[in-house]
């Protein structure tokens, strides 16, 4: 892995830094850990509306936000 790329996995690089291709690759990882659009964003430093952008292009669904309540049912 780039090192850019592990470097915006953990919010050190906004995403802006990265190419296109990585960028998606970052979204793709963290859409795969589970993560939100907003959380993506929050993390790459990307807007909610890119980050979703980026994600249906890849053909991948939303998460849905977590609640707390779905939290504590766990």
């Amino acid at each position: 892995m780039k090192r850019a790329v592990a470097d915006c996995l953990r919010g050190l690089v906004p995403a802006d830094a990265l190419s296109t291709v990585d960028r998606a690759a970052v979204v793709a990882r963290l859409h795969g850990d589970g993560l939100t659009d907003g959380e993506i964003a929050e993390i790459t430093r990307l807007t909610t509306y890119t980050t979703g952008r980026i994600r249906a292009r890849l053909g991948l669904a939303a998460h849905e936000r977590k609640t707390a309540h779905a939290l504590v049912q766990r």
